[in-house]
């Protein structure tokens, strides 16, 4: 990474008309919420969990929380707790200014779950969070579609030592045991949140999109299928190997946080 792609990506920014931002773990890494799939992450190496010689994946999905709940909500609980307490580093205020302020027409699309751009003040009509929200519940049997927000930090009694979980939450239309609002593996259940996909879906049509800002995932999660045009690619992610999905990217190979303070302090020295 040198100062010419910091440059180059301001450059892009200030003159592009309409830009989708899209952020994934490593957005989170920086407030010290831990990524997922990586060698250290909390998909493949949850030590809670694997000193005990269990795994998430093994029923953080639908039937896990059916079958084996005091796990499943064991590690929700164990998440919603760390995101709770998480900081919004320097980047998200970044962002929401260039969504609200920077840039005429730009969209947020996020795969993470944490609520932390909301935090940050993006409005839901400028944001589609992809695979839901941990703050939100759900009915595990769906007998409505109606999903309901749940902001206590601690809502489950929460076993350190055994990372059993008990007094689940309990749906408020059927009295079934209720699950976080996230898309999970084979899970037809899922409530969308619709009016945020519709969002996201009216955006795109409204146009081509002039710069694409990828920060912290990769193409295989992040990229539109819907886009059709090929816009400039801004690739902001610590691990090198991640540019390569994109055909010549502005590549930033920084931290989500100083990445995008450095970008806006070059796009704020020439407005």
């Amino acid at each position: 990474m040198s100062d010419t792609s910091i440059e180059q990506a301001a450059d892009a920014l200030l003159g592009a008309k309409r830009v989708l931002v899209s952020t994934g773990a490593g957005m989170s890494a920086d407030s010290g919420i831990p990524t997922y799939r990586d060698k250290e992450g909390r998909w493949r190496d949850f030590q809670p969990f694997t000193r005990l010689g269990l795994r998430p994946a093994d029923f953080s999905n639908p039937p896990g929380y059916r079958e084996r709940p005091q796990y499943a909500w064991a590690f929700a609980e164990y998440m919603r707790r760390q995101m709770g307490k998480a900081p919004l580093h320097k980047g998200y205020p970044v962002i929401t200014r260039w969504l609200l302020d920077v840039i005429p027409d730009a969209f947020l699309l996020t795969t993470n779950v944490d609520d932390l751009h909301r935090r940050a003040g993006v409005p839901d009509s400028l944001m589609w969070e992809r695979y839901g929200n941990i703050w939100e519940l759900q009915c595990l049997s769906r007998c409505t579609g109606h999903w309901w927000p749940e902001k206590r930090v601690e809502l489950c009694d929460l076993d350190l030592e055994t990372m059993e979980a008990h007094n689940f939450p309990r749906c408020p239309f059927c009295g079934d045991l209720a699950r976080p609002r996230m898309q999970m593996e084979h899970d037809p259940d899922f409530i969308e949140r619709e009016p945020a996909w519709q969002f996201y879906q009216n955006f795109l049509g409204r146009g081509d999109v002039d710069a694409y800002v990828v920060i912290g995932t990769t193409l295989w999660f992040s990229w539109p299928e819907e886009m059709q045009h090929k816009p400039q690619v801004i690739s902001i992610n610590p691990d090198p190997s991640t540019h390569e999905h994109y055909d010549e990217p502005i590549a930033i190979t920084m931290g989500a946080a100083d990445a995008l303070d450095a970008i806006d302090e070059v796009m704020l020295t020439r407005t």
